[in-house]
């Protein structure tokens, strides 16, 4: 409904911020002021700073970041059926600033040699092909 100008979400301390935000961005698509009504129950500071992120930001990449850091990196496989799988050498949340320079170091490499042809690539192209057994193309 693009009009649609009120949400009020019961039990909001039950969703994921992720959720939150994608529930609050179906109310103010219309020309009119909209708001959004989280109601939550509790009151352990966990509960409290989410909503407080859900109050002060409509920025998506700040709600999930905030989101990792207040409930951690979870467990791929066990009793959490959220988050993300821990990595054996790196934190997502506290090494974030390496991990995006690796992303951005990699995709770099990718776009001036995307086969790996190169002889300063050789070694990268060789470890891959060793950890994966030649299954994945690049």
């Amino acid at each position: 409904m693009p009009n649609a100008t009120v949400m009020v979400i019961q039990n909001a301390e039950r969703f994921g911020l992720a959720a939150l935000h994608q529930l609050r961005g179906r109310v103010g698509r219309g020309e009119y002021k909209s708001y959004c009504i989280l109601k939550y129950q509790g009151r352990s500071e966990n509960i409290r700073e989410r909503m407080k992120v859900m109050q002060d930001t409509n920025d998506g990449f700040v709600i999930s970041e905030k989101d990792l850091e207040l409930r951690g990196s979870g467990e791929f496989f066990g009793t959490k059926q959220h988050g993300l799988p821990e990595f054996k050498i790196a934190n997502l949340f506290e090494d974030m600033d390496i991990l995006k320079a690796v992303q951005t170091l990699a995709i770099r490499i990718l776009n001036d040699d995307p086969n790996l042809e190169k002889k300063e690539n050789q070694m990268l192209k060789k470890a891959i092909d060793e950890k994966f057994n030649g299954k994945i193309e690049i």
